[in-house]
């Protein structure tokens, strides 16, 4: 994962990241048509789009898990911008090294319960399309594994100053 972060193509993304704004442009546009289709068909009166509302939410559901990926991504976790900017050099070390540390927690703990949920709840039916509920659990899945990579994929950033330090302090 770390290679398509890394090695960004000429426009500055990575393959991995164009690949996940894709998903959510798809999923935007999917959850934009058919909350309109479903307007349209309230107002003229007209059934048989019921199943429209049922795929705006799932669609939601994925803007919103992969919206948090994409910004993950870019590095832009809102609760520690504010703090890491107006931080000095050495403060903002120990908020990426949290940061990272508390992606990664919060990654392993959606892969174990979004595997929880998968195992009980995979096949059991939607309410009106009847799709596999999977459809909306592969998003708390996908989000761990995402989450536990962009984490492990910052790791070296994080970990190389602290072994710089102690080297210097060992040369001493």
């Amino acid at each position: 994962m770390n290679q398509g972060l890394v090695n960004p193509s000429p426009d500055g993304r990575g393959w991995l990241t164009r690949i996940f704004e894709f998903a959510g442009v798809v999923a935007f546009v999917i959850m934009f048509g058919s909350t309109l289709l479903g307007v349209i068909a309230r107002y003229f009166e007209f059934g048989g789009v019921e199943w429209s509302f049922e795929v705006a939410g799932i669609a939601f559901i994925w803007i919103t898990f992969i919206g948090v990926i994409n910004a993950e991504i870019r590095g832009e976790n809102v609760a520690f911008e504010a703090l890491k900017h107006s931080a000095p050099p050495r403060l903002r070390a120990v908020f990426e090294t949290i940061s990272t540390l508390v992606l990664l927690a919060m990654g392993v703990a959606f892969l174990i319960s979004g595997w929880a949920v998968w195992q009980r709840s995979w096949m059991v039916p939607t309410s009106v399309l009847r799709l596999p509920t999977g459809v909306i659990t592969a998003t708390v899945l996908i989000l761990g594994l995402s989450a536990v990579c962009i984490a492990i994929s910052r790791l070296p950033k994080v970990i190389q100053p602290l072994v710089s330090k102690h080297e210097k302090e060992r040369a001493l």
